[in-house]
């Protein structure tokens, strides 16, 4: 198992009511296992707010690992690694 640092900022914080969580995956999961975690731990409904019907997170959304965002990475398919940090946030300007 490896452990994952998630932050919710602003509105999203608004929602979850969390601000910093440690998440528990299976080794090699991707970031979208870890929004279906967050769905069933912290806030139901959550990949349906941050992700449209393909998947793909919605544009008024910023995903962040490790500071970087997940457009240079691969998406939604990015591996996790133990002690990753990832931040999810609005892009700037955008309730």
């Amino acid at each position: 198992m490896m452990k994952i640092q998630v932050k919710f900022l602003t509105i999203l914080y608004e929602k979850t009511k969390t601000l910093k969580a440690e998440i528990e995956l299976p080794e090699g999961s991707t970031l979208l296992e870890l929004i279906k975690k967050i769905d069933s731990n912290i806030y139901q409904g959550f990949s349906k707010l941050i992700l449209d019907c393909n998947n793909k997170v919605r544009e008024k959304f910023l995903v962040m690992i490790n500071g970087r965002s997940i457009d240079f990475l691969e998406g939604i398919n990015t591996r996790l690694r133990d002690g990753d940090e990832v931040t999810f946030l609005p892009h700037c300007g955008i309730a």
